[in-house]
């Protein structure tokens, strides 16, 4: 009965071992939260990360919000945001990944609350 225990508990920990292993080799790209503030630009109905250049809002009227509000009502991301990659967030390994959706906390562009992080 002992031998079968620790047979159960070698097999166990090797299948953990295995995964976490392969994990490291499948990533996922970070998503830009539904929460994350964004300023808007009402004119050319574009969003703006919070940290952009003052090139993209001259001359407009620009207001901020929540991303998901700005995309109920039509606005689209700002090409040169996007280019820059301010909407993109960190890879993270398949581990890292399934800690964050534990609670664990961990390197991001955004926090909980949708705050930019840099």
């Amino acid at each position: 009965m002992e031998k079968t225990y620790k047979i159960i508990t070698v097999v166990l920990i090797s299948i953990l071992l295995i995964g976490f292993f392969l994990s490291i080799y499948i990533t996922t790209d970070e998503k830009i939260p539904d929460n994350a503030v964004v300023v808007v630009t009402l004119e050319d109905k574009l969003y703006h990360s919070i940290h952009l250049d003052y090139i993209c809002i001259a001359g407009k009227t620009a207001k901020t919000m929540v991303l998901s509000k700005a995309k109920e009502r039509g606005f689209k991301p700002d090409p040169h945001c996007q280019d820059l990659g301010y909407f993109r967030g960190n890879t993270l390994f398949l581990y890292q990944n399934i800690l964050s959706k534990l609670g664990i906390q961990y390197n991001s562009r955004w926090d909980k609350n949708g705050n930019w992080l840099w």
